[in-house]
């Protein structure tokens, strides 16, 4: 009795262990998709960002397409 109550909980663990990961790979997918819009970056400020093309705010440089 003691077996299948053993073998039903590791069943149990895999298959909602197999699912969440399913979840988590969904998720990775759905912003992996929102991240491929274009971002643009300054050439000599990268830390410098945006979803547009604009001007740098540190140096004034344009904004080139990543």
């Amino acid at each position: 009795m003691k077996n299948i109550f053993l073998l039903a909980s590791m069943a149990m663990l895999f298959l909602f262990g197999c699912s969440s990961q399913t979840a988590n790979e969904k998720k990775a997918t759905a912003s992996d998709s929102t991240q491929t819009a274009a971002l643009y970056v300054c050439p000599m400020h990268p830390e410098v960002t945006s979803d547009k093309a604009d001007t740098c705010s540190m140096c004034g440089m344009d904004l080139e397409k990543k």
